[in-house]
């Protein structure tokens, strides 16, 4: 939808689709997912928090696809915090940021 909280709308090529969303939703998650080292948290978009039983069954297993999907150093380091909260409510080392509806902008090519 254009949103700052929404992945950046694009326009895809219908031979290239799939393997332009999966590039979209890596860059989504990459900007969008936050991981602070000295707070210890794991901050995820509302987004995926509304969607969540399209990617998994419950918050840890959305975690832990959320931690598959991230370039290898953030998601060793996402994995890490997890690791660390395991064992104790997951609002101690998750947050999940506000959804923003400000209109933001329009990718093309």
């Amino acid at each position: 939808c254009g949103s700052w909280s929404s992945p950046a709308v694009r326009v895809y090529t219908a031979s290239q689709v799939e393997h332009e969303l999966e590039a979209a939703k890596r860059d989504y998650l990459q900007a969008a997912v936050g991981i602070s080292t000295t707070k210890k948290l794991l901050a995820i978009p509302k987004l995926l928090d509304w969607y969540l039983l399209d990617f998994a069954k419950d918050l840890e297993s959305l975690l832990d696809w959320i931690c598959l999907q991230l370039p290898s150093e953030l998601g060793k380091e996402a994995i890490r915090c997890l690791e660390r909260g395991r064992g104790g409510p997951f609002s101690q080392f998750v947050q999940v940021m506000p959804y923003e509806f400000s209109f933001r902008y329009l990718l093309h090519g």
